[in-house]
């Protein structure tokens, strides 16, 4: 069978570019099952470099079910056949990790690294406080300790006293269950709030869940929360699987509709992820929240010849949309006192003697109060459009000289309907009242 020393030998051989060699062990092992020995074979004849021939071998024992550790194997292989390593050295916490051999244990997935330090680095050298779930032996508290400096305070919790006798003092270690969120929001009281938060605990769909729901929203303002192992997500043995709706994969991708919330009137925008949620990072096994208080997102307009007299022109629009809005108003007032003069007006002639010889008279000033009516309820429109006018903002100059120039035509239009529907019928009543 292929067992860890088998696949040792053959990656060895990889590694020397002797493919013929890794051969001849594939061979002489027993117990493989024959389309594993198909795929293998095809893979050591396919001519392809160390490194490509490394990860072909270990995709192809993956899609065969090979156990884990085998298939791990192929990868590192890979991994330090090429240059990645190299890329890595420079992170910090790769190079601690790297020297840590007589520390305290460190079991990581090393394309970690290179996330840690994108959205830890800005907290070096500050003094953040710092909370580990899942602290194994304690090697991990050691490294965040180098890497955030002195002035940072390290908390870890852990459902294991070996933890506690791990770290041997060095550093405050809780025992708790983080599915518990009693015990997660009391360490919240006594040690945050926390700039960051590790989660690399049990590793079940809810133990994942319930810590994100509790401590995301204790965490400081520009904070921020790691979630490792979410490969999880997709094993059955954690609560996890390939479209587990109860996976937390399924849940984090969730908080993308809280960072949309605002563009769909049935989301929620009140929640603590739609107001508090600065981003959400997706990477191969880990997901990071980012906490940063937000404003409701808006569109601008900026560019082009905007700055050409931006700030004169839009004080004259504000000047004179006011002195619009207020020649509206008068105009409004006017047109109100005529029309309670005509009405009164009306109701004398009807009052009067004569009544059927003054009906031309008194249609047309019931025509003349129609048409008060009518301008009444026009001036409020363009008043209240006006108004709103005033509210919205210029997107652009040349918009805003079309607006004032249509403004400008409008009120010349109102000034001369106005005054001519008014004067109208104040002339007819005079005559009457003459003649009368």
């Amino acid at each position: 069978m292929l067992d860890r020393t088998t696949i040792a030998r053959v990656l060895y051989s990889v590694s020397r570019s002797d493919p013929a060699h890794a051969l001849q062990i594939l061979g002489e092992t027993d117990g493989i099952p024959e389309s594993q020995r198909a795929r293998l074979t095809e893979v050591l004849e396919s001519g392809e470099s160390s490194v490509e021939t490394a990860r072909l071998l270990g995709d192809a024992l993956a899609d065969e079910g090979a156990e884990k550790d085998i298939i791990n194997e192929c990868y590192r292989a890979a991994f330090y056949l090429g240059d990645r390593w190299a890329e890595l050295a420079e992170n910090p916490l790769y190079s601690y990790f790297l020297a840590n051999r007589a520390g305290g244990v460190l079991h990581k997935w090393p394309h970690y690294f290179p996330i840690y330090h994108r959205h830890l680095e800005r907290y070096r050298g500050r003094p953040v406080r710092v909370l580990e779930i899942g602290v194994y032996r304690g090697g991990g508290l050691t490294m965040w300790q180098r890497y955030f400096g002195k002035d940072a305070v390290i908390v870890g919790a852990d459902i294991d006293e070996a933890a506690v006798r791990a770290v041997d003092g060095r550093f405050v270690v809780e025992l708790g269950d983080q599915a518990d969120p009693a015990f997660l929001r009391r360490l919240h009281d006594t040690y945050g709030p926390f700039d960051v938060v590790i989660d690399d605990g049990g590793h079940t769909m809810q133990q994942q869940i319930v810590t994100a729901e509790t401590l995301f929203p204790l965490i400081a303002e520009d904070g921020l929360l790691i979630v490792e192992d979410t490969h999880t997500s997709y094993w059955p043995a954690f609560g996890g699987g390939l479209d587990e709706p109860g996976s937390f994969v399924a849940w984090a991708r969730a908080r993308t509709d809280d960072l949309n919330s605002q563009h769909h009137r049935d989301l929620d925008r009140s929640s603590v992820w739609a107001r508090q949620l600065g981003g959400v990072h997706f990477y191969d096994s880990v997901v990071v929240f980012d906490r940063e208080p937000r404003f409701r997102a808006f569109d601008e307009v900026a560019g082009g010849s905007s700055y050409i007299l931006a700030d004169q022109v839009s004080e004259r629009f504000a000047v004179e949309s006011s002195a619009e809005r207020e020649r509206v108003r008068e105009e409004l007032a006017a047109v109100r006192e005529q029309r309670a003069r005509l009405t009164a007006q009306l109701a004398r002639v009807e009052s009067g003697q004569g009544a059927d010889a003054l009906e031309p008279e008194r249609a047309e000033l019931e025509d003349a109060l129609r048409h008060a009516r009518g301008e009444r309820a026009d001036i409020q429109s363009r008043l209240a459009s006006a108004d709103q006018r005033d509210a919205e903002q210029t997107a652009a100059l040349a918009a805003v000289h079309e607006r004032l120039a249509a403004s400008e035509e409008r009120l010349r239009l109102l000034e001369g309907s106005v005054s001519w529907r008014v004067t109208r019928p104040l002339r007819a009543v005079r005559r009457n009242v003459g003649r009368g």
